[in-house]
């Protein structure tokens, strides 16, 4: 992405209609257009501005309209093409030490791999966010095309649907960083679950906390 469409992005999550943010920027409207169309990540963010077709409250649908239809199916050809994703993260001050976790496993409940990552210093949101994005990443790399997510934090489950609009300006570029591994996806799902419900990813985001590699 370059920076005159970062500044776009950023124009449009600020609250300007999408023609206003490509005036405001320089960029051509057809070129706008085809821009908010091929990026997954922001499309409930942008869904008044366009017409996505989602309900104006932004509460329709589990995930970014784009990332609900895949181009690219059959690119990946793994052993998991349907994922169960927790996530978590931890931050130690909020901003403080910050760690990411969280585990991936088949629909049938069985282990297929753990992560956690130290992130330095963060805040929480930024550390579920980066949480969801080591998750996404991994997912891929299995060949997965399918994920369900389960996290407790509702803000960043709520952004990431389109339920909700990106208006922490140190949040927009996670936001933007998961959203293209969204579009990667045939399907993807968000599920916001009670935090005894995920405390297999929050040990794993507390040993990311503490990991000093």
């Amino acid at each position: 992405m370059g920076r005159r469409q970062e500044a776009f992005v950023r124009s449009i999550l600020a609250g300007n209609t999408w023609r206003d943010a490509a005036a405001e920027t320089g960029l051509d409207e057809e070129k706008a257009r085809a821009f908010l169309e091929s990026v997954a990540g922001f499309a409930g963010a942008v869904n008044g501005h366009m017409g996505f077709g989602l309900p104006e409250d932004g509460s329709g649908g589990d995930a970014p309209a784009a990332a609900r239809v895949s181009d690219r199916a059959g690119e990946r050809s793994g052993s998991y093409e349907e994922v169960i994703l927790y996530t978590d993260g931890a931050s130690s001050g909020n901003p403080g030490p910050s760690g990411a976790g969280g585990v991936i496993l088949t629909p049938a409940g069985e282990t297929i791999e753990e992560f956690h990552e130290h992130l330095g210093r963060a805040t929480n949101n930024v550390a579920e966010y980066e949480a969801v994005r080591f998750g996404l990443e991994r997912a891929l790399g299995l060949g997965a095309r399918r994920v369900t997510v389960r996290l407790d934090s509702e803000l960043v489950a709520h952004q990431l649907s389109g339920r909700y609009k990106v208006k922490d300006q140190k949040l927009i570029e996670r936001y933007l960083e998961v959203g293209k591994l969204l579009s990667r996806l045939e399907s993807v799902r968000f599920e916001t679950i009670p935090r005894e419900q995920n405390a297999r990813a929050d040990r794993l985001a507390q040993a990311g906390v503490r990991k000093t590699q």
